[in-house]
């Protein structure tokens, strides 16, 4: 048999196949490799899954909530917190306050739990409007935003040049599209 990685003839298992296929039901029942593999078997029958008893975590008590002697810290502005969580942590700080539209928008996407997709949406809407406010602000003070670093367009294209001679392409052909049927509806 040849060794694939060198140290021993088990480590063929590890190292997918070219046109290999996966097991079937029947196959994970007659082939056990819980003596080599760790963590094999957890999806079989709770009588002979490895780790039964320690299945589910510990009950957690109010041992880890914090004492009321700590003294906590004031907010000076507002910080987030998921609602899965009762209060702030004693100590806290946030380098961005939310702030303008984007802030807004954190302040509803934080009032939905962590597990909805409706938040993180959200959340990363408002990444992209904060980064539009930023390049407005700038403009409005009369700087020039230097969109090359702050983009980090320079290390994209030493890089992945294709990829930014794509996105310029899908970009300029996007826009291009754009003023041809805003043009057409101002000559209609």
């Amino acid at each position: 048999m040849e060794q694939v990685l060198g140290s021993s003839s088990e480590d063929h298992l590890s190292v997918p196949v070219q046109g290999g296929r996966g097991l079937t039901t029947q196959d994970r029942q007659s082939v056990d490799l819980s003596n080599r593999i760790k963590g094999w078997g957890s999806d079989l029958d709770p009588e002979v899954r490895p780790g039964v008893p320690r299945d589910k975590a510990p009950n957690l008590g109010n041992e880890l909530l914090y004492p009321d002697d700590i003294p906590r810290q004031v907010p000076m502005a507002t910080i987030h917190k998921s609602t899965e969580h009762a209060r702030l942590t004693p100590v806290f700080g946030t380098s961005c306050p939310p702030r303008g539209m984007s802030g807004m928008m954190r302040n509803v996407a934080y009032k939905y739990s962590e597990g909805k997709l409706t938040r993180w949406l959200t959340l990363m809407a408002a990444d992209r409007v904060d980064v539009v406010e930023d390049v407005v602000s700038d403009l409005a003070q009369l700087r020039v935003p230097n969109l090359v670093k702050e983009m980090g367009l320079r290390s994209a294209w030493r890089y992945d040049r294709n990829g930014v001679i794509t996105t310029v392409a899908v970009a300029t052909i996007a826009t291009a599209a754009l003023m041809a049927l805003f043009r057409r509806r101002e000559t209609d």
